[in-house]
């Protein structure tokens, strides 16, 4: 642990682009139409949406040069292969095998059922990456694990497409925001909806008090905290430990005016999926503009 004083955020559906009359050569992202069937590419990949003119057709199949891949890759990514990711998802293998090795047709329904076990969107699985956005999996201890282990990896696979692309928030952003501020919530716009902001601990809490939760911070996208009054419900079930140690932690670092970067092995139960974690956190005594004192908390997965 390392301290140092200061100076003083629809689903997507399957999506066939404009309907236009069939050209000689196909291109990139024409679709063409007929009786009962569209066809069109998304991206690079060409769909045939079966029954979209036709409702009598009944339920649409998706038929994709990749699909087969695409699926395959997708069950390794979140069940670590084909055969819990039926488990999970209530499909029979046999089946889902045989369509994805004979190229035959996957029914749409068999997607949404992988993706709703997985706890991600349509979308995920369109862009081959994961996204933040847990749907609640069956009541099993086996899909709650699976759940979890996806919307870790969704958080990490966020955090690095951030990274990437310029966008992703550094310890050493929030500490050089911090030493060029004095600790006063000033210029604070970069930083704002990636931190947590708690009222200093009294004598007679038993919970730490947020003032504001970032709706970017990693404990609201883990947690799914949209509002402080949320907070109570969802951080109220972590252990006495934990909790204890957190505020313990708070009164730290307000007593010695100091911020504090530790490294955090977290083991938790919330709404019944376990959560097992590794996580940076900052913590740093700080000055709202009307002088009520707080304590920022900055916290990124390892």
């Amino acid at each position: 642990m390392q301290s140092g004083r200061l100076s003083r955020k629809a689903p997507l559906a399957w999506h066939v682009l404009p309907l236009a009359a069939q050209p000689k050569h196909r291109a990139r992202g024409v679709a063409s139409h007929d009786a009962g069937c569209s066809t069109g590419w998304v991206g690079f990949v060409k769909i045939h949406i079966w029954g979209l003119t036709n409702p009598h057709m009944g339920m649409p199949y998706v038929i994709m040069s990749d699909l087969g891949q695409r699926t395959a890759d997708f069950c390794k990514r979140h069940f670590g292969g084909l055969k819990p990711a039926c488990a999970a998802a209530g499909l029979k293998y046999s089946t889902l095998h045989s369509q994805i090795t004979n190229g035959r047709e996957i029914p749409f329904s068999s997607i949404e059922r992988l993706c709703h076990a997985a706890g991600v969107s349509l979308e995920a699985f369109r862009s081959n990456r994961a996204e933040i956005g847990v749907i609640a999996p069956a009541p099993s201890a086996t899909l709650h694990r699976r759940a979890a282990a996806a919307y870790s990896q969704a958080l990490r696979d966020v955090q690095n497409e951030m990274l990437r692309m310029g966008g992703d928030i550094m310890v050493d952003d929030v500490l050089n925001w911090l030493h060029r501020n004095d600790g006063r919530l000033e210029d604070f716009d970069a930083i704002r909806e990636r931190v947590d902001l708690f009222y200093p601990v009294q004598s007679d809490d038993n919970l730490m008090r947020p003032a504001k939760v970032g709706h970017q911070s990693l404990a609201a996208q883990y947690f799914r905290i949209e509002h402080t009054q949320d907070y109570a419900h969802r951080i109220g079930q972590l252990s006495r430990r934990i909790i204890d140690a957190t505020l313990a932690s708070h009164i730290e670092v307000q007593r010695r005016q100091q911020y504090q970067i530790a490294d955090i092995d977290f083991s938790a139960t919330v709404d019944g999926i376990e959560i097992k974690e590794k996580y940076r956190r900052v913590m740093a005594p700080v000055e709202a503009p009307d002088g009520q004192k707080l304590t920022l908390v900055f916290a990124k997965l390892i």
